[in-house]
């Protein structure tokens, strides 16, 4: 059927140009809160795309869905960010721990305003009935519960805390930064605040190994969990 496969033609580079300035619209966005803070406003959004506000509804059905298409965007950035230290982390425990840490709270310091607008989202905003918030804290624990079930298991060590272990240094992490990125003054600067995370969370995480009767040397490389089930 000639006319019908023109027509689904269209269809297709119809959804596939809006998916494209669907993606340049958020990619202002992110520059439009860099500018104007967390607090950004639909029709600055839409200024810095280089388009009246009344036109980013061609693209997006409401601000709602501007503002979440943004912030699960800013999500996904810190996730890939993150990704790589805690899927195929090398070295020591305490190497992993900075690394990890290290990645995350750089990421803040150089972005305050994107963490913001993703807080503020989740304030009064829900996507698919799930704070966006409790989204992004999700998958980056879960990565985290991943690598340390793994350990603790090559360690032979009990797997069942790592999920709560992971969720509870994460929340630790994204506090303790949250808290040093928002106050002006702060008596750490972002190298020593790293190392002194890096430090609490191995002392959590020593203390919980040794619960299930791990003991581990912080200095001492890692297999890499890989390399043991290739």
């Amino acid at each position: 059927m000639p006319g019908r496969d023109r027509r689904d033609g269209r269809a297709t580079r119809w959804a596939g140009q809006r998916e494209k300035r669907r993606a340049e619209i958020v990619a202002a966005a992110l520059t439009a809160i860099a500018e104007h803070g967390p607090g950004v406003s639909t029709e600055q959004i839409a200024e810095h795309a280089g388009i009246a506000r009344p036109m980013l509804y061609r693209h997006f059905a409401d601000a709602d869905d501007v503002y979440n298409t943004v912030a699960l965007h800013i999500g996904e950035l810190l996730i890939a960010e993150l990704a790589p230290t805690l899927i195929r982390p090398i070295g020591s425990a305490r190497e992993m721990l900075t690394r990890i840490i290290g990645t995350y709270v750089v990421w803040f310091s150089q972005n305050p305003s994107l963490y913001q607008y993703v807080i503020s989202r989740s304030m009064d905003a829900q996507h698919g009935g799930r704070h966006l918030v409790a989204d992004v804290r999700e998958q980056i624990s879960g990565l985290l519960r991943d690598l340390l079930t793994g350990y603790i298991v090559l360690l032979q060590g009990d797997p069942r805390i790592a999920d709560p272990l992971s969720f509870g240094l994460a929340g630790l992490v994204e506090a303790a930064t949250a808290r040093w990125t928002a106050v002006a003054r702060t008596p750490l600067d972002r190298d020593e605040l790293i190392a002194h995370l890096a430090g609490w969370v191995w002392g959590a995480l020593d203390a919980a190994l040794r619960d299930v009767g791990v003991e581990l040397d912080p200095d001492i490389p890692l297999p890499q969990l890989s390399e043991r089930t290739d």
